[in-house]
């Protein structure tokens, strides 16, 4: 089973990512964290990485298909999520292609919706752990202190994580992921999710909806 999990910034889908690849064996795929990581390294791209993100913009698309077959090639699992991925509508057809040459399918887009409000709010507002990388939420999911994570590493704020700076990615976002979800749902492989709601009725919601009850 291959699956990718889309939606706006602060939607979620990190965290059912990472639950249905816990409970289904899937390796999960996260380009956002490994950008970043990439952009913090010593790599020959990690500048123009990095400024591409501050601007809010999308990497290119060579440097994304790099990152998947570098990723998936030894795979031998149950499948794979891909976690905020594919973007635009070259990145969609660029992973149907690099699947079906190892004999599989993109099964089933899931879309988690959410208010363009909401999605600056949950980031406004979103915090993460220096050490262990954990994400927390002020309003939503509270860590220990607002200064602390549970592991006792110091939380901080992404730096492209300010209203402006979430407001121009989410615009951009929409623009490219629509079409894909256009897509997506003629093929018959797009779950639309109201991401508005508890975590766990989402998930109870993608399982029920890709019959893994």
């Amino acid at each position: 089973m291959n699956l990718a999990i889309l939606g706006p910034q602060g939607s979620g889908k990190g965290t059912q990512a990472q639950r249905l690849a816990d409970n289904y064996q899937l390796l999960r795929l996260e380009t956002g964290k490994i950008l970043r990581e990439m952009a913090e390294s010593d790599n020959p791209d990690a500048e123009e990485i990095k400024k591409t993100m501050l601007d809010g913009k999308l990497v290119s698309d060579n440097t994304l298909q790099k990152i998947i077959e570098e990723r998936i090639e030894s795979n031998s699992g149950s499948g794979i999520i891909f976690d905020g991925t594919p973007r635009n509508l070259i990145q969609y057809e660029l992973i149907k292609n690099i699947l079906k040459k190892r004999g599989e399918n993109l099964d089933k887009v899931i879309y988690l919706e959410i208010p363009e409000e909401t999605t600056i709010e949950r980031l406004s507002t979103r915090r993460t752990c220096e050490r262990c990388n954990r994400i927390y939420n002020l309003h939503t999911n509270p860590p220990p202190t607002p200064e602390k994570c549970e592991c006792g590493g110091n939380l901080r704020q992404r730096s492209d994580d300010t209203p402006e700076a979430i407001a121009k990615r989410l615009n951009e976002y929409r623009q490219a992921t629509v079409p894909v979800l256009i897509s997506a749902k003629a093929e018959g492989k797009l779950v639309e999710i109201n991401g508005t709601k508890s975590i766990n009725e989402v998930y109870d919601e993608i399982t029920k909806m890709l019959n893994l009850n």
